[in-house]
């Protein structure tokens, strides 16, 4: 087949799901609005810049652009990723199936904030041919907030290799020493890292043990620092930089609890790593998060906003190793029978054949 995306190609998900059809023999173009920075082997990446700063005044003439490449590619199939964006470009833009992914944010929250962008993503929604949706809730919402046919949206969560992501063959420290906690969703208000930070300085006075890894970047990163100094945190709350994906699987290994504080949530691919690597999960109970976690079993739930819930949660698997132990193999096993990459990424190309061959036959 001969399959355009439209998406963010700085994205690793949009990387990982182009570069799959790449290896799979399908000729995959990426239309993007900024340079993916990598290399991809087999993807032809269409970068459609824009002399405007202005996602709104850029729109239009990226439209134009995208009907020029779209002519000229001639694809069987056009999959978009992120409504509220990249999917809006579907719109009158090609008579042949067109697929779009909802990650959580385009439905979740931005149609709530502007008639405009729900009106247009109502439009999209009923358009295409087919909708993902990467967790149960933004499924529900979909099919509720918008008024479209079950039938015409499926859960597809961001599916993991459990081959890169896995528990390795070290061992953990034992329970008397360094407990390290380690977060790397960034810091941008929907992931509160404020709550994250405030409740383990509540759990570090009864534990002088833990410590707090806080990855990735994002516009409060420099409130989050100055916070961490003022709670007296400077020598037990490390911060690092993103690094390249390759480097994630390492993270992971190198820590004994994941943690995240977010407010509004899919399905959190950083959460589902953590969980394919045999690490215990601390989770806000929000969105997509409690179809992934049990809690008690192979993970801890905790409310958001709660500092305290936080304190808890870390003390609760700092104390106990073993409890540890038996979390992070709960949560591998959750990965291994429903999130692994490849079994989910066939039924997508499976998808993908059955609405080419349908249009195929509508033309014979």
């Amino acid at each position: 087949m001969r399959l355009c995306f439209i998406a963010d190609a700085r994205s690793i998900h949009t990387q990982r799901w182009g570069l799959h059809f790449a290896q799979k023999g399908h000729e995959v173009h990426l239309i993007t609005y900024d340079s993916s920075g990598v290399t991809m082997p087999g993807v032809a990446e269409h970068l459609l810049a824009s002399r405007w700063n202005n996602l709104y005044l850029s729109f239009m003439p990226r439209h134009l652009a995208i009907k020029n490449v779209v002519k000229e590619i001639r694809p069987d199939l056009i999959h978009a990723h992120f409504i509220s964006k990249y999917g809006f470009h579907l719109l009158g833009l090609f008579h042949g199936p067109t697929v779009v992914s909802a990650w959580g944010d385009d439905i979740l929250i931005l149609p709530k904030k502007s008639r405009l962008i729900r009106h247009y993503t109502k439009k999209v929604l009923d358009s295409v041919d087919l909708v993902y949706a990467v967790s149960n809730n933004i499924r529900d919402h979909i099919l509720a907030d918008f008024h479209i046919p079950p039938d015409h949206v499926r859960y597809l969560p961001f599916g993991i290799d459990t081959a890169t992501f896995s528990p390795g063959s070290g061992t953990k420290e034992p329970a008397a020493e360094t407990v390290r906690v380690f977060s790397n969703r960034g810091f941008f208000a929907v992931y509160d890292t404020e709550t994250l930070v405030r409740g383990f300085h509540q759990a570090h006075k009864s534990n002088q043990n833990l410590r707090l890894v806080l990855k990735g970047d994002g516009p409060q990163e420099s409130a989050v620092r100055r916070l961490v100094d003022s709670l007296g945190l400077g020598e037990y709350v490390t911060f690092q930089q993103k690094t390249l994906y390759e480097d994630v699987p390492q993270d992971y290994l190198g820590s004994d609890v994941f943690i995240t504080t977010s407010v509004s949530d899919g399905t959190p691919v950083s959460l589902l790593e953590a969980m394919a690597s045999g690490l215990p999960c601390i989770a806000t109970s929000v969105g997509g998060i409690p179809e992934w976690i049990e809690n008690g079993k192979n993970g801890i739930l905790i409310p958001p906003r709660s500092p305290e819930a936080v304190a808890g949660a870390v003390l609760q698997l700092s104390k106990d190793p073993d409890f540890r132990s038996r979390l992070g193999a709960a949560a591998r096993a959750t990965i291994l029978a429903r999130g692994e990459w490849n079994t989910l990424m066939a039924q997508v190309e499976k998808d993908y054949e059955e609405l080419v061959n349908t249009y195929r036959m509508k033309r014979s």
